[in-house]
């Protein structure tokens, strides 16, 4: 082996105890290049969380996938809300910045059905108080949630 090549954690790219380390032991010519797709990932996870907006709207698209997620019967209304075809909403992740436009996607090309599902639960009786979460509601009727969604 001539090279190498990892993400940049330290279990793969350490150099006293990580799989780099321990091949370069082997063949001392085995050179490590970090790469270059993981490094862009860190850098655009990291622009993401230095704007307040991307910020704000991050914790809102996770806030979603949470409320939605944590109950059959909420997840069903989102379902049945969404045309048959249709893109349920997705979790945000910390590694995977195709994570982050899989849950953009989702709520871009359902926003409406995600709204109307929000508002069918809300107006449930047999619902809790603490399920009935209007500030998802009045999140999406916010005009700064609908320009980051299409942006």
């Amino acid at each position: 082996m001539r090279g190498q090549s990892y993400d940049n954690a330290a279990n793969m790219s350490g150099i006293y105890t990580g799989l780099q380390a321990r091949i370069k032991a082997m063949n001392p010519l085995a050179y490590y290049v970090p790469c270059a797709g993981h490094s862009l990932n860190l850098v655009g996870t990291s622009a993401a969380s230095s704007c307040l907006g991307s910020v704000s709207y991050s914790r809102f698209l996770q806030a979603l996938y949470n409320f939605f997620s944590a109950s059959t019967y909420r997840w069903d209304h989102l379902k049945a809300a969404l045309p048959a075809e249709g893109i349920v909403v997705k979790s945000l992740s910390e590694t995977h910045w195709s994570a982050r436009a899989d849950a953009v996607k989702a709520v871009f090309l359902h926003y409406l059905e995600i709204k109307s599902a929000l508002e069918n639960i809300f107006s449930d009786s047999r619902q809790t108080v603490a399920t009935k979460l209007e500030g998802l509601i009045r999140q999406m009727e916010a005009f700064g949630t609908a320009l980051l969604t299409v942006i």
